[in-house]
């Protein structure tokens, strides 16, 4: 019995003897341990405790770390269930630098809480490791260290400039649609659309050529076959002898050649001014296009 009455004792000193009485009538050695709940049996002994802790984080972003109900602090844990709490600040250190280029590690990186009861004296009890992680009011300060990586940086740079280029192509798309939609004037000669099918073809059929050799060049890559057949231009008036020329083309593709199926792709809508002699592409196929060499 003496031997038993100097454990429980032992234990509230090395827990640093906090004996206030928490709303279920348990004592606790830290301030911020507290016991919402307890199980009891016929002779009103407790035989299991729900505890929390009641943490504060310096910096406050470490909180982001954790998953709060797990770690027992947005809600109490049974004893029974669960007698150890890792707090791990770091658990996402490398998945957060390999995905955003930025990660934050901390240090300690982890801290173990080990929740144990006295029934002698009805006191629970916390053994914080590493020893002084946690202050006497529940503060765990930190020490935050940026790590960064330069070549997934650059990526995330170089992928948010490409959505920005889509984003200023589409919004260019959506433009030459408005002024399609709002010409007054328009030119149905038929003659006069075939002259501005042949001006994109004498300025861009070169380029447009090339865009089909390079573009059979990646298919046979990958083991496919690519046949183009027929190409095809329309062309519809914008007003004032400015036309809207679309260039489409047939093609059998497919990874067998006895099996091929029937496509057509574009090759860019074109906007042929026939006044001035120009041709500017219209959509991002035809810039694509625009800018072979």
């Amino acid at each position: 019995m003496k031997k038993i009455l100097f454990l429980a004792i032992l234990w509230g000193v090395a827990a640093g003897c906090y004996t206030p009485l928490n709303n279920s009538g348990v004592a606790t050695t830290k301030a911020w341990l507290d016991i919402p709940a307890k199980k009891t049996d016929f002779d009103g002994k407790q035989f299991d405790s729900c505890y929390q802790f009641r943490l504060r984080f310096v910096p406050s972003d470490a909180e982001a770390a954790l998953d709060l109900r797990e770690s027992c602090i947005d809600a109490c844990c049974w004893r029974s269930e669960k007698e150890e709490v890792i707090l791990d600040f770091n658990k996402n250190f490398e998945r957060d630098l390999k995905y955003y280029g930025r990660a934050t590690r901390y240090t300690p990186g982890q801290i173990t809480l080990k929740v144990g009861h006295s029934s002698l004296i009805n006191t629970t009890g916390v053994r914080v490791f590493p020893r002084g992680a946690i202050s006497s009011n529940g503060t765990v300060k930190l020490k935050a260290e940026t790590v960064e990586d330069p070549v997934r940086l650059a990526q995330i740079e170089n992928a948010a400039r490409l959505l920005q280029v889509r984003r200023n192509a589409r919004l260019a798309d959506q433009r030459a649609a408005e002024e399609e939609e709002e010409a007054a004037l328009f030119y149905d000669d038929p003659a006069v659309q075939q002259r501005a099918q042949a001006l994109v073809q004498r300025q861009e059929g070169a380029r447009i050529d090339r865009y089909f050799y390079n573009l059979n060049k990646t298919y046979r890559k990958k083991g496919y076959v690519f046949l183009l057949s027929q190409r095809l231009y329309s062309a519809r008036p914008l007003g004032d002898y400015v036309y809207r020329v679309s260039c489409n083309a047939k093609v059998q593709s497919g990874t067998q050649a006895q099996h091929l199926q029937n496509r057509t792709v574009s090759c860019g809508v074109w906007r042929a001014d026939l006044p001035k002699q120009t041709v500017s592409p219209m959509d991002g196929t035809a810039r694509r296009i625009k800018a072979l060499d």
